[in-house]
């Protein structure tokens, strides 16, 4: 064995035991898997259309738009979807929420939060007889407003064991509030959630700070009402128009069907290049595997909705790098049968291919965004691994294969043809450089 061939299987030895570290790392020591968000198809839950009660600006729509992902967020969901759908509507996927209420309410209330001090009301009897009742109502002036509420946080009152929101006010918030009670100590003082009366206290001496809102019915509305104070009021209110629980598309038997089908395709795919292209052909495999290592990566950093049509979207470009070594070994194969030698009818293969591989490469994403352009919902992630995959699979399946080709000619490993690329007729030079 000559030392180019040692140094040769050396480095691919390394390339083949880091690859499979970061495997190992990522599947089994600290798994990908909570970090893949999959989509209302795969995992079932709820989804909601929203729509604005009047027209309102594109700086408003942005900011409804981060309200409510805020909202999502807070909600606990797991990687919730939130998209503006023309100029008035929301779509809301929220995969494994089962309460539709509970959503709604937190998702799509306006969470406008007052602070008011109270006002004698005259109100007319419930029966025609009885006298007028008075009553001390909202003065309709709030002195203090959500806007100025760092924090809010849910949890329970100690002093009478009830479920209560704390809060942090602002300099500005802190100001007002200290002003207010201590010149009204003694008088009442409202909280209330878009109009609504959800608390009523008797000042007992000066607030700062920090406050809380105690008395709510339950913990689960103390939350709900922490949630909407800590993402902000809506700056216009927002009708529901549609709400829809979605099951999963494929159940849990299904799932794992697929995935073993997957993998059994893959192995086929392995299989076949290394029948039909030999030694060549398990480079061109190493290169696969990176282009799925990386394709994971990209999806993942881009906190990409895998749904089932962009599982498609992986397999089809899967293919599309797959296709472009076949096309590269028939090149390949071709410049041998003219008499070229080895490293020449490589670069010849390679050369050659290129025009090839990019026409099909770029025609398909261009595809791909137009796709995601016009688009929408689950077209969209068709689109976005179709597109993304072709790219990351034209760098692995042509570069990084062409690199590891060139790694190892001139070794023994490429000494005979029918072994090295499975060309399996003898080469007659025709002195073609």
């Amino acid at each position: 064995m000559r030392t180019s061939g040692v140094r040769a299987l050396a480095y691919l030895g390394g390339i083949l035991a880091l690859m499979a570290a970061v495997v190992v790392v990522f599947t089994v020591i600290r798994p990908i898997g909570p970090y893949i968000r999959e989509g209302l198809d795969l995992k079932g839950g709820v989804r909601i259309v929203l729509k604005t009660v009047r027209p309102v600006s594109a700086a408003d729509m942005a900011d409804v738009l981060a309200i409510l992902t805020n909202r999502a967020d807070h909600l606990g969901v797991s990687e919730p979807v939130i998209q503006q759908q023309g100029t008035d509507e929301f779509v809301i996927e929220l995969p494994g929420v089962k309460n539709q209420e509970q959503a709604i309410r937190t998702i799509g209330q306006t969470g406008q939060l007052q602070f008011e001090g109270g006002k004698v009301a005259v109100v007319p009897s419930t029966t025609k007889k009885g006298p007028a009742q008075t009553v001390t109502v909202p003065d309709g002036h709030p002195f203090v407003t959500g806007r100025e509420v760092t924090s809010a946080t849910a949890g329970i009152d100690t002093n009478n064991n009830s479920p209560a929101v704390f809060l942090t006010f602002n300099a500005k918030g802190a100001q007002a509030m200290e002003a207010f009670t201590s010149s009204h100590i003694g008088q009442p003082m409202f909280t209330l959630l878009d109009g609504k009366v959800i608390n009523e206290a008797t000042i007992q001496g000066a607030i700062s700070n920090s406050g809380e809102i105690f008395g709510l019915p339950s913990l689960a509305s103390a939350q709900h009402l922490a949630v909407l104070i800590n993402s902000g009021a809506l700056p216009v209110a927002l009708t529901t128009i549609q709400v829809q629980a979605v099951s999963a598309t494929l159940g849990a038997a299904s799932v794992h069907a697929s995935e073993v089908a997957g993998i059994l395709a893959m192995v086929l795919i392995v299989l076949l290049m290394v029948f039909f292209y030999r030694f060549a052909g398990f480079l061109a495999d190493i290169a696969l595997v990176l282009y799925l290592m990386v394709l994971g990566a990209v999806l993942i950093g881009l906190n990409a909705v895998i749904t089932l049509p962009s599982v498609a979207g992986v397999i089809l470009s899967a293919g599309i790098a797959v296709d472009a070594n076949v096309i590269i070994f028939a090149r390949v194969r071709d410049e041998l049968r003219l008499g070229r030698s080895l490293p020449a009818a490589v670069e010849h293969g390679f050369r050659n291919a290129l025009r090839a591989i990019a026409d099909s490469n770029v025609s398909t994403i261009v595809a791909a965004i137009v796709l995601w352009y016009f688009g929408t919902g689950d077209v969209r992630g068709f689109a976005l691994t179709l597109g993304i995959g072709v790219a990351i699979s034209f760098v692995t399946a042509y570069f990084f294969t062409r690199m590891l080709i060139r790694l190892v000619l001139g070794s023994f490993l490429t000494e005979n043809l029918r072994f090295f690329v499975g060309y399996r007729e003898p080469v007659e030079s025709k002195g073609v450089a």
